[in-house]
């Protein structure tokens, strides 16, 4: 079963930034949304006698331009497009378990000392079975740029629009997806780890995506290439890219790898990754401020 993530037909509402000039200005800027001729016949001979030396060597037309206009044109090949054309293949789970031996507790980060990537990171997931958190393994494995990578970022989208619903489609090309000059498009990869004892029903689990945003170490908005003025809300605007087909069956023992797209002032990499849960056991009466956990994982 795959939860549906929806995208909007304007996602401009999702890439609304406000920007707030540093330094106490208040002047704020907002980021917008960025959408046959026949051939000619051979000239008449006229009866002149006086032209007769003209006529006669006219009378006959060269055969040497003849045959090369009925020469064949030569035949070129196409350009190659398969390759090009043919949708990205899907993901393709990971069966039996990764060792997860060091893996750390979510609560021991900070978005000071995050979490580094290719580090196993123990955190809570809900489970519908028994409407309880349950522990689940996850690790930020890979975080592309455009300016890193525009070709793997694209390539992302494309499986995304292959395996997605119509609502899924993303056009980077159009304005609905337009960014400020200083901002780029990135790709954030992560592997989930669900164990066997995972509670879920024969007929598969939801799909054991985990919820991230990028923050500003240290507080406050993301600033601006120059400096000179900062972004309020810059990667809170994640969305989850549709990796797999949308029949796919997601079961407990097997570890799945999944993608984000998110924005990201060209450049900047102060930031990291933030995660919420509930400690492993919490049912959902029982949920609140008070016993919810942070996890920060780094971009590099």
């Amino acid at each position: 079963m795959k939860k549906k993530n929806i995208i909007a037909v304007s996602v401009a509402a999702a890439l609304m930034f406000a920007l707030t000039a540093c330094g106490g200005n208040n002047a704020e800027k907002e980021i917008t949304s960025v959408t046959s001729e026949s051939p000619d016949e051979p000239e008449e001979v006229t009866d002149d006698s006086s032209a007769e030396q003209e006529t006669e060597e006219i009378s006959e037309p060269e055969v040497v331009e003849e045959s090369e206009v009925e020469e064949e044109p030569e035949v070129t090949e196409e350009p190659e497009t398969a390759e090009e054309s043919e949708a990205p293949e899907a993901e393709e789970p990971s069966a039996g378990a990764p060792d997860v031996s060091s893996a750390v507790e979510a609560t021991t980060s900070t978005d000071a000392a995050p979490i580094a990537v290719g580090q196993w990171v123990k955190l809570s997931r809900y489970a519908t079975e028994d409407e309880t958190y349950h522990t689940v393994y996850v690790r930020v494995s890979k975080v592309t740029t455009s300016t890193d990578d525009a070709q793997y970022v694209q390539t992302a989208v494309d499986n995304n629009n292959a395996n997605g619903s119509d609502w899924d489609q993303i056009d980077l090309s159009s304005e609905d997806f337009a960014v400020p000059e200083d901002v780029e498009w990135c790709v954030l990869d992560y592997d989930v780890y669900v164990p066997e004892e995972f509670p879920a029903p024969d007929y598969g689990m939801v799909e054991p995506t985990i919820d991230f945003s990028a923050v500003n170490v240290g507080g406050g908005g993301i600033p601006s290439a120059d400096g000179t003025s900062t972004y309020i809300g810059l990667g809170t605007n994640f969305f989850e890219l549709a990796v797999y087909p949308d029949d796919t069956v997601f079961e407990p023992g097997n570890t799945y790898s999944f993608q984000n797209l998110y924005t990201m002032v060209k450049g900047y990499q102060d930031y990291v990754f933030e995660t919420s849960s509930y400690p492993d056991g919490t049912d959902s009466d029982h949920t609140s401020a008070d016993v919810m956990y942070y996890g920060y994982f780094g971009n590099k």
